[in-house]
């Protein structure tokens, strides 16, 4: 049986919750990936997943809120508790597209002021 675009988004989601880089690799598109967030672009599946890596670090946990469903496209919002210099709560919108069983395009929408204040001086990503 084929897993439908929720699955697939979903069980990333427990791949990146159990910092199995190798499991989000593995459903994430080889050709065409895209991602955007406040903070970062990447158009590459294995670049994403190195800096995944090394950006994971700073999250505790993660609670999803609601999920929204529209074919082939997932939309999830979270609240992300993360440490950075102190605990913080980040409010986040992540918006998956699913194409032939692999995560094509991730899309995270959230406040990124936390960030900024890490990496002072860095230019904010494109759309910013």
């Amino acid at each position: 049986m084929t897993p439908d675009p929720l699955s697939i988004v979903d069980a990333y989601l427990a791949a990146q919750s159990a910092r199995d880089f190798e499991a989000m690799r593995d459903l994430l598109a080889d050709q065409g990936f895209s991602y955007r967030s406040p903070i970062a672009v990447f158009d590459r599946a294995d670049d994403f997943i190195q800096y995944a890596a090394v950006s994971s670090s700073i999250i505790i946990d993660r609670e999803i809120r609601k999920v929204f469903v529209d074919g082939n496209d997932i939309c999830h919002f979270m609240t992300y508790r993360i440490q950075i210099s102190e605990k913080l709560a980040v409010e986040a919108a992540q918006w998956s597209h699913v194409q032939e069983e692999r995560i094509q395009r991730i899309e995270a929408v959230f406040d990124a002021s936390a960030y900024r204040e890490l990496f002072p001086g860095e230019e904010p990503a494109p759309g910013d």
